[in-house]
């Protein structure tokens, strides 16, 4: 049984860069697409093409574009999960495919289109024309791709205005809006306005969850966080329908101000919050007509939040209860890079420094700036336990992905490894 020991690591949990934008060296001489190691464990966010070791989130593309071959309107996404703006630059270069880079998606050569990649620049091109369900899904579907900038400029500004469906499609347009920084205040006042105005409980109800969340993650004074509860709190004592929809924006509205918690320093009311979303979660998975993937996104999305819980607690219970969620998210979404960096946050916090690492360098393997914070945090749970030679691979490995990061490089200088 772990328990915290007295000497504890003070974790720091991203290292600064000397560029803000981060340098992302290219890899030279990798082979082709169908040989690449990284571009099997991205290949959706590559050219659309599904992948069976993906994450979940870019697992959402496969169905969503069959949506788009299909259009029906009414017909919406209830993913929650959005892409990280430029995810994808960042990939190819890390995985040495130049030729697929493209600062949008119409700039991919002719020849290296999926049908599924020309489907999206065949709605792109029409897409003035299309009603607003589709239109989300083309929102949706570049954010999963991670053109969230091209995505709002196709869209351009969307005020809600009380009409059901342009109220909803404001909502996926700021949702998107918000993965861009600096943003938040251009986007809360559409959910507020949401939260207050729109005719259909649930998307009012999906409008406080997301105004809690974009005020806590941007900073914004947490008065406005609370209003946005407050709004929702108001909802929930009138009549919301019985079926899996409401039970999964109950879910993550009870999620939401999970967080707000957090930020208000009430973590046992945090606990409290979360087995409520757990509660509503439960409910999605009997009930007939639930979209099955939904379901399992948002429980993937909950297990993180427990994580993350249950490792402010201190005791061996709570380290017990850190490890099982850490197998439940491994069994939910084993190839996901955020993912694999909670589990190890996880480890780090009951201080199973050695699984931490191991965790750690797990989420390094995949790439990114989120694989170098991986090896970043490996590095010092590796120096931490004594492990010096591998502490220094780690911090070697994360400059590998991000030449811009200051931390790594000066260990290595003060480690003659320069």
């Amino acid at each position: 049984m772990n328990t915290l020991p007295s000497d504890k690591l003070q974790l720091q949990r991203r290292y600064t860069r000397s560029d803000p934008k981060g340098k992302f060296p290219r890899v030279e001489g990798v082979q082709t697409l169908e040989h690449n190691r990284l571009a099997v464990f991205w290949r959706p966010i590559v050219d659309m093409t599904d992948s069976e070791v993906a994450p979940m989130r870019l697992r959402m593309i496969q169905p969503v574009s069959a949506w788009l071959a299909d259009p029906m309107p009414g017909r919406w996404s209830w993913f929650a999960m959005i892409g990280v703006a430029g995810l994808r630059h960042q990939v190819l270069r890390h995985a040495g495919l130049a030729a697929y880079d493209c600062r949008e998606p119409t700039g991919l050569p002719p020849e290296l289109r999926t049908p599924l990649w020309q489907l999206l620049l065949d709605r792109i091109e029409e897409f003035e024309e299309l009603d607003y369900t589709t239109r989300s899904l083309v929102i949706f579907q570049l954010a999963q791709l991670s053109y969230c900038e091209f995505a709002t400029k196709l869209s351009g500004p969307v005020i809600p205005d009380g009409d059901p469906a342009r109220d909803r499609y404001a909502y996926e347009v700021a949702r998107v809006n918000a993965r861009l920084p600096g943003r938040a205040s251009q986007v809360l006042p559409i959910f507020e306005a949401l939260a207050k105005s729109a005719k259909d409980p649930l998307l009012a109800l999906a409008s406080c969850a997301q105004g809690i969340g974009h005020t806590i993650r941007s900073g914004t004074e947490i008065a406005l966080a609370q209003r946005f509860e407050l709004l929702g709190q108001q909802l929930l004592d009138g009549r919301l329908p019985e079926e899996w929809h409401a039970w999964l924006v109950r879910s993550r509205f009870h999620r939401a101000v999970a967080l707000l918690r957090l930020a208000e320093r009430r973590a046992p009311m945090m606990r409290t919050e979360l087995a409520l979303a757990q509660e509503y979660n439960d409910k999605l998975f009997p009930a007939e007509g639930t979209d099955l993937t939904v379901a399992l996104e948002n429980t993937r999305i909950l297990t993180e939040s427990q994580i993350k819980a249950a490792a402010r607690a201190r005791g061996d219970e709570s380290s017990e209860e850190v490890r099982r969620l850490c197998a439940k998210l491994d069994s939910l979404d084993p190839y996901c890079i955020e993912a694999r960096l909670v589990v190890g946050d996880g480890f780090a916090a009951i201080g199973d420094y050695a699984e931490a690492a191991r965790r750690y360098a797990l989420a390094g393997d995949l790439g990114t700036v989120s694989g170098a914070m991986g090896w970043f945090r490996a590095a010092q749970c590796y120096e931490f336990i004594g492990d010096r030679a591998s502490a220094i691979n780690a911090m070697g490995r994360c400059l590998e992905l991000d030449a811009a990061a200051i931390e790594p490089r000066e260990f290595l200088s003060a480690c003659g490894a320069s």
